[in-house]
């Protein structure tokens, strides 16, 4: 693996080159590659970047444009990069799971979810926006989605700062949080506003987890993301407030942190790639 700086209006084209170069230096003939899988920050519908906020896409053909500048015709797969990185977390599995839900806890909330090996997308590509459920109906923080309340708004990176400094301000604590990290180490101390917000956190979590749990009854929910590094200090409060938040029957659900971190994508887009290669095959 490896990265490159790139700026949104020559992406492609920047992609492609280092992609040709990578392969020249190791002697690799474009005809040994099985394909290319794309994973992208936002709603993806057959191979269409319906809307990418971060590098201000409307509705762009992106096998079109890749294609166009890698210079020769590929199969290219196109898929959210947080479904992409479910997908990962699926085939990678120590476990034979028919299926997961997994979510992201970054500086947003994304999510995927697999059933029986599938990657779903619903109607409108939708489906494991699992950061855009309502559940806060306290405090009401304004999400980027325009509605108040969504889940990434007090349980992302984002949302555990907003709440410790939230807390702080009604009980008149003269002091800033200035990441989730610093909210966890802070709730590690037993500082009163940092244990507020990764308790409310982890209700949240836990609460989302047991109405996902009524609807897909998943086998496991694996949780990646920057907040995942707080390891069990978080995932105890989450599996805790799951067995009182939960249905009986789904209380011996796994709830795991993300076995391939950042490289869950990676894993998921390689594996995507060569199952629909084998499927035109």
């Amino acid at each position: 693996k490896w990265s490159i700086e790139t700026v949104s209006s020559s992406l492609f084209k920047d992609l492609a080159a280092n992609i040709l170069a990578y392969l020249n230096t190791k002697g690799i003939s474009t005809d040994e590659i099985i394909g290319y899988g794309i994973g992208i920050p936002g709603y993806v519908k057959d191979g269409i970047a319906l809307n990418c906020v971060n590098l201000r896409w409307k509705n762009v053909n992106v096998k079109e444009e890749f294609t166009k500048a890698i210079g020769y015709d590929c199969n290219v797969a196109i898929y959210n990069d947080a479904k992409l990185a479910a997908y990962g977390e699926y085939v990678k599995s120590d476990k034979a799971y028919s299926s997961i839900v997994f979510i992201t806890l970054g500086t947003g909330i994304g999510g995927g979810i697999i059933t029986n090996g599938v990657i779903q997308d619903g109607a409108s590509g939708l489906c494991g926006e699992i950061g855009h459920i309502l559940v806060d109906d306290e405090i009401g923080f304004k999400c980027s989605c325009g509605r108040r309340g969504c889940f990434e708004t007090v349980a992302s990176a984002t949302g555990i700062k907003r709440l410790a400094n939230y807390y702080n301000s009604i009980y008149n604590i003269n002091y800033m949080y200035t990441s989730a990290k610093h909210v966890m180490e802070s709730a590690k101390d037993g500082r009163e506003g940092a244990v507020l917000a990764i308790e409310k956190a982890a209700k949240y979590i836990a609460r989302v987890f047991s109405t996902l749990s009524l609807t897909i009854d998943p086998n496991a929910f694996i949780i990646g993301g920057g907040v995942s590094d707080a390891g069990d200090f978080l995932l105890d409060k989450i599996k805790r407030y799951y067995e009182t938040e939960s249905f009986v029957e789904a209380r011996n659900t796994d709830i795991i942190i993300s076995k391939l971190k950042n490289d869950a994508g990676i894993y998921g887009a390689s594996a995507f790639i060569i199952k629909k290669f084998k499927e035109v095959s």
